[in-house]
């Protein structure tokens, strides 16, 4: 995908995608599959496979693999693929990163590492991701989720970092409205900032800290999530604000069950869901209740 096409659909709405599971664990690749059909008509500029909600972390080598595959099969080419491909060490962060490139992913998305916090300072950050970025055959966006990694990518190497020609954006979920802001304010209007909190989307949108979103909840409620992007982008913010609600609603519902309750709402649409993978939790039967009813009463 070309750089200029690329930076445009950043601009939008992208699905931090779920990863199927049968019953018994093993990856859904049907399921996958059908997902991404599904979700083709629907406005999202873009799609992420093997995120933090996509599980990443708990698949094998060929797994992810797999699924990288299915995905650029199913996603036509003038749509955005971008794969998680964060490593604990910057070696095996390029090799992953060439490998999915190999497979036809249009950028990488980079989670910080997080193992050796106290070797995590500001310059091993900025050497890791431009290591990364000068050997990625595909651009590269930073990822900073400090709520599942315990890590914070500073605001400082991230100034530094957008400057790189090959590092194109960030998705910061760190849900901190004041962080987001600092990013802004400390990187180029051409540097791509994504809001990955559906609590702060909005506030993102309409205060002019995030370019576009990744959330885990525009699995279930694509439609309300693009709607509400769009709304904000044409002025009409209170529009935007009803569908806010909605999607505030919904994801209260969800929150209490982490992934396992998203992959339970993806299911309640009629979508590949499945049980997340262990040590993570489905729901139980009580829970798959009321998020059922919760997307039936809010997104259908």
């Amino acid at each position: 995908m070309e750089r200029e096409h690329l930076l445009t659909a950043l601009h939008g709405v992208i699905p931090a995608a779920v990863t199927p599971t049968t019953p018994d664990g093993e990856v859904d690749t049907e399921g996958l599959a059908a997902n991404l059909r599904a979700w083709r008509t629907l406005g999202l500029s873009g799609y992420l496979v093997l995120g933090s909600t996509g599980e990443m972390p708990l698949l094998s080598e060929f797994e992810r693999m797999m699924a990288v595959e299915v995905a650029r099969r199913e996603i036509p080419t003038d749509q955005l693929l971008i794969v998680g491909t964060g490593q604990q060490s910057t070696r095996a962060t390029i090799e992953f990163t060439r490998q999915v490139a190999e497979s036809g992913a249009d950028a990488a998305l980079v989670v910080t590492p997080n193992y050796y916090v106290p070797a995590l300072t500001v310059e091993a950050f900025v050497r890791h991701y431009t290591a990364v970025a000068d050997a990625s055959p595909i651009p590269v966006l930073l990822y900073s989720v400090p709520p599942l990694t315990g890590v914070t990518l500073p605001v400082e190497a991230i100034a530094r970092l957008a400057e790189h020609p090959n590092i194109v954006g960030i998705k910061d979920s760190s849900g901190q409205p004041r962080h987001l802001h600092a990013i802004r304010q400390h990187t180029p209007p051409s540097f791509a900032v994504l809001s990955g909190s559906a609590v702060y989307s909005l506030g993102a949108l309409a205060d002019g800290a995030a370019d576009g979103l990744i959330l885990a909840i525009a699995n279930v409620a694509p439609e309300v999530c693009v709607a509400m992007y769009r709304a904000v982008r044409e002025g009409d913010l209170e529009g935007a604000r009803v569908l806010y609600r909605r999607l505030l609603t919904l994801n209260e519902v969800l929150s209490a069950h982490g992934i396992g309750g998203i992959k339970a709402a993806v299911a309640a649409r009629g979508w590949a869901g499945g049980p997340p993978r262990s040590p993570l939790a489905a729901p139980d039967e009580e829970g798959v209740e009321r998020i059922r009813a919760a997307v039936h009463k809010l997104v259908l």
